[in-house]
């Protein structure tokens, strides 16, 4: 159930073979292809695998290229997934624009409840969308890791209050 292709030296064109020979997929429930050279594009074609009939449960994409388009590419699959519980985006460059659009999106996912964010030059829109996120009260996040991103004391200070308040 378990595939983990990291420091496979995976660009997008190879991730195109993989996906397609995963796309009727009914076991692998973790898929990490970490430390890879994965971009935005790769992203949107790995997103078919997150549609509603995904089994995966874990994705770990931390440490590739993955710029700011990719964050409303998956944020728009993660609001049909109902199998994804971890997902992990360390070390890549969402930035701001990236992250607030995959976080917006979780206001309508009632399954993620791990997410790693660390390292991606996220901002004060990303900690609003966050805020908002875990003002909700059928947020299901338990583990969240925002750490090493250029958000400010009172970004801090909003997520921690939502916090207190969830």
């Amino acid at each position: 159930t378990y595939l983990s292709l990291p420091r496979n030296m995976i660009d997008d064109d190879l991730l195109r073979l993989l996906i397609t020979g995963m796309i009727h997929n009914q076991t692998v429930t973790h898929l990490d292809l970490s430390h890879n050279k994965i971009t935005e594009f790769g992203v949107r074609l790995l997103t078919r695998l997150l549609g509603s009939d995904s089994v995966i449960m874990t994705l770990d994409l931390g440490d590739n290229q993955i710029r700011s388009e990719a964050g409303g590419y998956i944020g728009a699959a993660l609001t049909e997934n109902e199998s994804l519980v971890e997902l992990n985006l360390k070390l890549n460059r969402l930035q701001d624009e990236g992250g607030q659009a995959l976080l917006s999106a979780l206001l309508g996912n009632s399954t993620l409840t791990a997410l790693n964010l660390a390292h991606n030059q996220l901002g004060s829109a990303s900690a609003a969308a966050l805020i908002a996120c875990l003002q909700g009260a059928a947020s299901p996040l338990i583990t969240l890791d925002v750490s090493g991103n250029e958000l400010n004391e009172g970004d801090a200070e909003g997520v921690l209050s939502a916090l207190d308040d969830n």
